[in-house]
């Protein structure tokens, strides 16, 4: 299961959907990982917050335990192919979630994210929300 931003910020702020899905996948003993592009996501929210550290402290703990996805050149390729296609239909996500979907879809894996109708757009990606 790739993560999605939306999901490991909903459970520094402990939503409820969040950590029961957490809580879920762990008695599953289910594989969880993120792209780097969420890493970087969450530390530009850290950065820009008020409460920094314990901003800090709170994606710290989100992401502990977590393998990591790093953009390679499919990764890239396929996100640039994401993000062309939507720009010609007219239904732009950020470029960063390209990132982040092309991730899911070249790892095979579904997307766990809150935000679905934002990912929905991209073909053929799995996506679980809670």
């Amino acid at each position: 299961m790739i993560l999605d931003t939306t999901f490991l910020i909903d459970l520094t702020q402990n939503d409820k959907g969040a950590v029961e899905q957490k809580q879920f996948m762990a008695a599953r003993n289910e594989t969880c990982r993120v792209s780097v592009a969420t890493i970087f996501e969450l530390w530009s929210g850290v950065t820009s917050s008020n409460r920094s550290e314990e901003e800090k402290r709170k994606v710290i703990t989100a992401l502990f335990g977590l393998a990591l996805i790093n953009i390679n050149r499919s990764i890239a390729e396929k996100a640039g192919e994401i993000n062309g296609m939507l720009l010609k239909s007219g239904n732009m996500i950020e470029p960063l979630d390209t990132m982040i979907a092309a991730t899911a879809l070249l790892e095979n894996e579904a997307l766990l994210t809150r935000n679905v109708k934002h990912f929905s757009r991209v073909k053929g990606l799995r996506i679980e929300s809670y």
